[in-house]
């Protein structure tokens, strides 16, 4: 009876110890799966300035509305994994007859290179007549894509500010002034393209344990939009 009694209290003591490794490793699971957006307020990420390297080489077609009359906002990513920012600017002015956007974002840098005030070449029809654009080029850290994300979601806020648009996330019923590719895709037709929605998605599992989206970027948007108000 004594042995029957010693060994159910060390079977207890292996219970209570399973219990507590798995509550300890479900907490570190939840610590780490913080969310993208929740990790840039924590970590106190701002974005960076935009700056303008407009190149003259762009040709000057006017949104449908007319020159300077944007109706929203396009949200890209380059699906290059080796190359940098640089690099795609390059490419881009030599091939821009193919295709072309008016700003390339990434951790460090938010940069413009077309005007803004007439249309680009990144959506096919009709959404070229409607919108800027602009891409992120992929980011290989968990840092790095936060700050990236912080830069986009500022720089759509800023170019809705600027031209006088009111955010309205458009990616679920295509109405609103902020898209990604793959909602101008699925609405307006002009490609079959989906990004940067793999791209999120992937990054945000590798380094934060879930699916990034463009609903929470859509609310990183906002908080950017209302501190530029």
């Amino acid at each position: 009876m004594a042995i029957i009694k010693v060994v159910k209290k060390i079977e207890l003591i292996m219970l209570t110890g399973i219990v507590f490794v798995v509550a300890l490793f479900a907490s570190a699971t939840l610590s780490q799966a913080a969310s993208v957006n929740s990790y840039i307020s924590a970590h106190h990420i701002s974005h960076v300035k935009v700056t303008k390297q407009l190149w003259g080489g762009f040709p000057h077609y006017k949104y449908r509305h007319g020159k300077g009359k944007p109706e929203g906002v396009v949200v890209h990513e380059t699906g290059n994994p080796s190359s940098t920012i640089f690099n795609e600017i390059a490419y881009m002015k030599k091939n821009y007859r193919n295709a072309f956007v008016h700003s390339f974002v990434d951790s460090k840098h938010i940069i413009n290179i077309a005007s803004t005030n007439y249309l680009c070449w990144g959506v096919g029809y009709p959404g070229n007549a409607r919108f800027v654009q602009f891409e992120q080029v992929e980011m290989h850290s968990k840092a790095s894509f936060a700050h990236e994300v912080e830069n986009a979601a500022y720089y759509t806020a800023y170019i809705l500010h600027e031209y006088h648009l009111k955010p309205n996330d458009a990616v679920y019923d295509g109405k609103g002034t902020v898209w990604s590719h793959g909602a101008v895709a699925k609405y307006l037709g002009g490609s079959d393209h989906t990004d940067p929605k793999g791209y999120y998605k992937n990054a945000g599992k590798k380094y934060f344990h879930q699916a990034y989206t463009m609903s929470q970027f859509y609310k990183l948007v906002l908080k950017n939009y209302h501190q530029l108000s």
